[in-house]
């Protein structure tokens, strides 16, 4: 019996010749420059159209500008074949996904549990798709990168050694294109951490308040004295703790009431109009009235009330928080 010779399909079937690894590298890497356009677009929606962003976490604006010209460029680099940008291009994928969901571990910077502020990212369809789009990048950049091995050999591969062949050479160069690119977001946390979150700060509109209290002649733990307040003009002061501010009312029969004017939907900062006897909510539109209940979300509950003491001498104390949301309260 005469022995068989393999066929010359059959002694190429699972190798690629360089010109098909080019081509197929020029695919995936159209396929990552057009998820990195996708990803700048979620980013630059929410840079576009969540205002809590710009009002209380001004560094993670920024940090999500950044994000967005990086993503613009690798996005470009791709479309355009680069091939020296698919290591860098894994690696930032990998780091954006690590700092986006690395946000949820700020959220006592802005006066909110941590659940409550997770619930609040992954509830943003453009978050999520942020995250999604990292994944998609991930996986594409991975499997691509041994057709930049192989296009580096004289030789053809077969798809099989292109998979097996994790050399020091190429762990080291990932491991380095990461760690550069966590430098950047050491950067990023570090102004992070040393710039104040503006829930710190109360900046009422002009004309609708007196601003906040001077406490310096009141018995230790009053807020403000009855005989100094003007009718429906609030004053505001900080408790349980500090940047948890609340704003104090006297009514037209003498009596005080006092609410928090930290949102229950995200904990920003309401304004008071002393026309409408209403609390604007600045970072997503909710309005409250004078009583803290729900006019217009996306808020869905009312805001707390500050139970309070009035002595002898009409001195105001808070005593204690009535009511719930997502606001830290630490006394």
């Amino acid at each position: 019996m005469s022995k068989k010779h393999p066929s010359p399909n059959t002694a190429e079937k699972g190798k690629l010749s360089k010109s098909e690894a080019k081509e197929r590298l020029s695919r995936f890497q159209t396929y990552i420059g057009i998820a990195f356009f996708v990803s700048a677009f979620f980013g630059i929606y929410l840079l576009a159209t969540d205002k809590s962003l710009w009002l209380q976490a001004v560094s993670h604006a920024y940090g999500l500008v950044a994000i967005c010209i990086i993503d613009l460029v690798l996005g470009i680099g791709n479309l355009l074949s680069e091939r020296r940008l698919i290591l860098p291009s894994l690696g930032w994928a990998i780091l954006t996904f690590i700092l986006q969901v690395g946000d949820i571990g700020t959220a006592y910077q802005y006066h909110l549990t941590v659940p409550s502020f997770a619930a609040y990212l992954f509830g943003l369809w453009a978050f999520d798709g942020i995250l999604l789009i990292q994944i998609v990048i991930i996986f594409i950049a991975y499997y691509t990168r041994s057709y930049v091995k192989m296009l580096a050999k004289k030789r053809a591969q077969s798809y099989f050694e292109m998979g097996l062949r994790n050399s020091r050479r190429d762990f080291l160069q990932i491991g380095g294109t990461i760690g550069a690119l966590f430098v950047i977001a050491a950067a990023l946390g570090i102004w992070s951490a040393l710039s104040p979150p503006k829930t710190s700060t109360f900046s009422p509109s002009s004309g609708n308040s007196s601003g906040a209290v001077t406490t310096s002649n009141l018995p230790l733990g009053a807020v403000a004295n009855v005989s100094n307040l003007q009718v429906g003009v609030p004053v505001y002061f900080d408790y349980p703790s500090p940047g948890y501010t609340n704003a104090l009312i006297k009514k037209a029969d003498g009596s005080v009431n006092a609410l928090s004017v930290l949102c229950t939907h995200v904990c920003c900062q309401c304004q008071y109009d002393t026309s409408s006897q209403e609390y604007y909510f600045p970072c997503h539109g909710s309005i409250f009235d004078k009583n803290g209940n729900v006019v217009q979300g996306p808020a869905n509950s009312k805001l707390p009330t500050i139970e309070l003491k009035v002595d002898a001498n009409g001195n105001v104390f808070p005593t204690r928080v009535v009511g719930s949301g997502p606001c830290v309260q630490s006394s």
